[in-house]
């Protein structure tokens, strides 16, 4: 699946260490994976429905906005997908 940010979205193996690194265990249970769109990890929270974009460097954070992924802060990212 090709975005309109250019960015292919690919599901392969899930990788949940950027998740983990930023959350307890018991809150990374309330997350799906949903792919890669290239350095980017995509995951859903299971109740908001809204996505968690972080970079595989762990410490990045997107909001996929206007066609594209617009880098936010942390706070913002855990803001946005609780809200």
């Amino acid at each position: 699946m090709t975005q309109s940010s250019g960015l292919v979205v690919t599901v392969g193996e899930p990788n949940w260490a950027p998740l983990e690194s930023i959350l307890p265990p018991g809150e990374c249970q309330e997350y799906m994976y949903m792919g890669r769109a290239g350095e980017i990890e995509l995951y859903k929270h299971r109740w908001t429905r809204r996505y968690l974009n972080i970079g595989m460097d762990c410490r990045s954070f997107y909001l996929y906005s206007d066609g594209k992924y617009v880098e936010i802060s942390q706070a913002a990212a855990l803001a946005n997908v609780r809200s």
